[in-house]
């Protein structure tokens, strides 16, 4: 049977080491990025891998900015950008998608697998794809030279889901023999509302926003979460469960979250992501504008913001992280974000619109 054909889109760091590490499996792997600056040292040099006191070289088979060449003969696309990209990567890549192909966001954030489907739809994509999310990254990892991208951590296990959920079998047949740490969540759901970026990033940037401010030299997770802020952690997580309790499904909270992923003992929010190694030496950023404000609050806070004001949950503190990047960096998120309009979703039905996708 000929091997499967694997294609990555996008070169920031969880692409270089996703990319790298389905080479190291014994496949052939494209890759690409939109700017050529960002790849024009690994298409000259290649690249490495290092984890722990393991070094590994990556020869990718296609590393350029030339999407039809990249995706054309792929039987999955693994699509690791910001997800303020999803929307314009489905159109630009549609004329070149072929039947019996599987599209993997990873991540794909709040509703990504949904927002990915609606568009291709829109601009009028006849292939028969399947289009698939992960809840989060398979692995932590960071540039440390361009030639050279250390992982620094493995999550425990990571969710997957098709968009309808009768191709979830499908999906992870494929995927486990490349992912042993995927697992196959019930629906895109599950996926979906477990989005822990948008609980994590908003609230630890915003309630640190005077030492970016100052460029000061920090770690994100370890020093940057203190009592107070994980209290208001706790607070978007309890309002991310009510919102999911209206609907009807049921996602892992913060605390079962870190336990699955990283294998953390249960305690509290604060003790388990100070404790986490892997979270360890992971530098704050030093600007103010940045995707954990700008990709995390239109795509994360903002689908559930909405979803909360039309089944009378309250969300005041998803409100004031939104309100809060919105004035930092004079952006209007509820416009620009993931919109009901946007998701091929009705006010008047979001409960079954969104129901339809699990069978």
């Amino acid at each position: 049977m000929r091997k499967r054909k694997y294609t990555v889109i996008g070169a920031g760091n969880g692409g270089l080491v996703t990319a790298g590490y389905i080479f190291l499996q014994g496949y052939e792997v494209s890759l690409y990025n939109r700017s050529e600056e960002r790849i024009k040292y690994i298409k000259d040099h290649d690249y490495t891998i290092q984890f722990g006191d393991k070094s590994n070289k990556i020869r990718l088979n296609y590393v350029g900015n030339n999407l039809s060449e990249a995706v054309c003969h792929s039987d999955v696309i693994i699509i690791v950008i910001t997800a303020n990209g999803h929307s314009d990567i489905a159109e630009k890549i549609a004329p070149y998608l072929k039947d019996g192909q599987i599209i993997l966001l990873v991540p794909g954030r709040t509703l990504g697998a949904l927002l990915f489907s609606q568009t291709l739809n829109k601009v009028g994509c006849k292939a028969n794809v399947i289009v698939a999310e992960a809840n989060t990254l398979f692995f932590v990892a960071r540039l440390k030279r361009p030639d050279l991208i250390e992982i620094k951590g493995i999550k425990n296990e990571v969710s997957v889901s098709a968009l309808h959920s009768r191709n979830n079998d499908c999906v992870i047949n494929v995927l486990s023999n490349i992912f042993p740490n995927i697992a196959k969540a019930d629906s895109f759901l599950e996926t979906s509302f477990s989005n822990i970026g948008a609980i994590f990033h908003p609230v630890i940037f915003l309630l640190n926003k005077e030492r970016i401010f100052k460029k000061e030299i920090f770690n994100f997770y370890t020093d940057g979460v203190t009592k107070k802020v994980a209290q208001y952690i706790e607070k978007i997580d309890f309002e991310f469960k009510s919102i999911e309790s209206a609907i009807g499904i049921n996602t892992l909270s913060v605390i079962d979250w870190l336990n699955s992923r990283y294998g953390l003992p249960k305690t509290s929010i604060y003790e388990m992501i100070k404790s986490n190694p892997t979270y360890k030496d992971i530098l704050a950023p030093t600007t103010i504008n940045h995707r954990y404000i700008w990709e995390d609050i239109p795509t994360g806070l903002v689908p559930m913001s909405l979803f909360g004001k039309i089944l009378g949950v309250p969300t005041p503190t998803i409100d004031y992280f939104i309100e809060e990047g919105s004035k930092i960096l004079d952006t209007d998120f509820r416009s620009e974000g993931r919109t009901l309009c946007k998701l091929g979703l009705s006010p008047d039905n979001l409960i079954s619109d969104l129901m339809e996708y699990t069978y």
